[in-house]
């Protein structure tokens, strides 16, 4: 596009000028010439421009050929243990961006009940000083097989945490958790190392960009956030786990 209008521009300014500013053909030619040296300089960085954009994948952008190997370890999982295929999320309970992708999540969910298992991991940011306490409410939920809708009734209505820490305790009455026990379990040690262990994860996996929400399906990050995107690549690894099993019924 500013090649396209480079010229064309360089020619009106020409065309409305040389009567005004040129009372010789020498000096307009003169003009002309330096013209045609603005506009090859400008031609050239443009080209260099292009060539940047078209060049390697900016270091952080998603490698989608690229493997990375995490384990789902003992994070809570969604869905058929066994799936081929495992999408896990990284999520921080105060990002806006990680509310925006539980629909998205929850269409996965839907779509593929047994063919994709999703874990969850925590990742709570330190300038949402109120996330890691959320993480701390929902892993105790899980306790009681409440995870989900925990982490469900928090994403709805994310913002209280910002002035109520303890949100999820009013959450929790409403899901017919266990309050005494709830409260009991955020003592439990074994939630602080969880949480501890799953940012690890991250922040060891070798990505360049340690932002959330995060995703990996079967190891590899998409690079972009819709259903249709993620369901080529979900399609793409059932296709792959269905040969590999046709393959062994073979030997």
């Amino acid at each position: 596009m500013i090649r396209k209008l480079l010229v064309p521009c360089s020619l009106f300014i020409l065309a409305t000028s040389c009567d005004q500013f040129f009372p010789s053909l020498g000096e307009m030619n003169k003009k002309i010439d330096q013209l045609s040296e603005t506009q090859q300089t400008l031609l050239g960085k443009i080209d260099a421009i292009e060539k940047r954009l078209q060049g390697p994948m900016n270091a952080n952008t998603p490698n989608p050929d690229r493997v990375y190997n995490v384990e789902v370890g003992d994070s809570f999982v969604y869905g058929n243990k066994n799936a081929p295929v495992t999408l896990i999320k990284w999520l921080d309970f105060q990002c806006p961006y990680c509310a925006q992708s539980v629909p998205l999540v929850d269409a996965i969910m839907k779509k593929y009940p047994n063919d994709v298992k999703i874990v969850f991991k925590n990742f709570p940011l330190e300038f949402h000083q109120e996330a890691k306490k959320a993480s701390e409410y929902a892993l105790a939920a899980e306790k009681q097989g409440k995870f989900l809708e925990m982490y469900h009734a928090i994403y709805n209505d994310y913002k209280n945490l910002k002035n109520n820490k303890d949100y999820p305790l009013e959450i929790a009455k409403k899901i017919g958790l266990d309050v005494e026990k709830l409260q009991k379990d955020l003592n439990d040690p074994s939630i602080q190392a969880r949480i501890a262990k799953e940012v690890n994860e991250l922040r060891s996996s070798g990505m360049q960009r340690l932002s959330v929400p995060k995703f990996l399906i079967n190891g590899r990050e998409p690079r972009g956030r819709n259903l249709e995107l993620w369901s080529q690549m979900i399609d793409a690894e059932i296709a792959k786990s269905k040969a590999m099993s046709e393959a062994k019924t073979q030997l």
